[in-house]
């Protein structure tokens, strides 16, 4: 009898031993500004900024030239002339705001594509260290929803397998 429950004793703790279960955290955005790729993608980011908004500036000087030739000759033009010049300067504002709005979405949708591949460099990496240190769960401490910062700090790990 005494056998059997050392041996269930034992049993016991091996099967809690094997259900262990090993968590870390990694803040994931410190190791992205890290990365040598994300000085490359911001300066991508700047150039796309920097040749919109040239187009853009230039769209605005043709809105204001337009603009003071209109008023500078607008009351000795004829009414089929200033209709159209009207016109002209209304469809260039409009194409002016479309511009801009364009512009913004394209410049955001560029960051978030160079972010997301950032991160899921990132995101492999901790795969890896996961994988590596028998980690059955690694949390991303940066974006605020790391209730409880328990178990281990690995992002150290995550930059030594990024070689950074």
């Amino acid at each position: 009898m005494k056998k059997l429950i050392i041996l269930a004793i034992f049993i016991t703790g091996a099967i809690t031993q094997s259900n262990a279960q090993k968590f870390a955290h990694a803040n994931f955005e410190e190791i992205v500004t890290m990365l040598p790729e994300r000085a490359a993608s911001e300066k991508e980011v700047q150039e796309l900024q920097k040749t919109l908004e040239t187009r853009l500036n230039s769209m605005v000087t043709t809105y204001q030239t337009k603009l003071a030739e209109f008023e500078e000759q607008g009351a000795t033009m004829s009414n089929t002339l200033k209709t159209s010049a009207q016109g002209e300067i209304s469809d260039l504002q409009r194409r002016i705001q479309e511009f801009q709005q364009t512009a913004y979405g394209e410049i955001e949708a560029k960051q978030n594509e160079l972010m997301a591949k950032m991160f899921e460099k990132v995101r492999t990496a901790a795969q890896n260290v996961g994988k590596n240190g028998d980690f059955t769960y690694i949390f991303d401490s940066s974006n605020g929803t790391l209730l409880y910062a328990g178990g281990q700090d690995v992002t150290a790990l995550v930059k030594k397998e990024l070689g950074i």
